[in-house]
């Protein structure tokens, strides 16, 4: 019985997630259905069903903003996962010996300042308004305030605050300059993914 339930589970996760990936308006179905029978409690499992399935759309359509080329720079293999409604999503990018990781920090929920990294954007914003200590320079991107750290150093990091209240990050390493950290977030379609993000697109 267990080897069965074993072989079930393994051929399960073997099979390509879009066969594994339920279709949301049948569960939306499923949903009203049961709360035309007044079953709240199965309706509510349904739902629980249907944000796994919407995650999953969420992170691919934000995705689609970190384009597999970006100012000369080839992208790798994404990294990303949802949980207690925050999404954080990584892209590495690299052009001869130079790498750059993007990493999405933010709220899987729409509006500015959505969940608890709104505040922390916001927070950070202001330190970088606030800041210009040594090796820090703040400037604008896309109309978004932006803090380049290290410019000059081996592992210079670049933070854009979105408006969304997600955190963009990008961070140097082998030779990478802050010139080249900016190139990449100024070839970014940022206007777009915040927008988004803020559920105006």
């Amino acid at each position: 019985m267990k080897r069965t339930v074993l072989a079930g589970l393994l051929a399960l996760a073997l099979l390509p997630a879009s066969v594994r990936a339920e279709d949301i308006n049948a569960i939306f179905k499923k949903v009203n259905d049961l709360i035309a029978a007044k079953n709240y409690s199965k309706a509510l499992e349904e739902l629980g069903w249907a944000q796994k399935e919407l995650e999953k759309m969420n992170i691919t359509q934000v995705q689609s903003f970190f384009p597999d080329s970006l100012a000369g720079f080839t992208g790798s293999k994404f990294e990303a996962n949802s949980a207690l409604g925050m999404t954080n999503i990584e892209r590495e990018y690299s052009k001869g010996s130079e790498q750059i990781k993007i990493a999405l920090s933010g709220s899987s929920a729409g509006g500015a300042g959505a969940g608890g990294l709104g505040g922390l954007a916001a927070f950070g914003r202001m330190a970088a308004m606030m800041g210009g200590g040594q090796g820090q320079d703040t400037f604008r991107i896309s109309g978004r305030t932006a803090s380049l750290q290290n410019a000059d150093g081996g592992s210079p990091q670049l933070q854009v605050f979105l408006d969304s209240g997600s955190v963009l990050t990008l961070e140097g390493q082998n030779g990478t300059t802050g010139d080249s950290l900016k190139s990449v977030a100024e070839a970014l379609k940022i206007n777009e993914l915040d927008n988004y993000l803020r559920g105006q697109s």
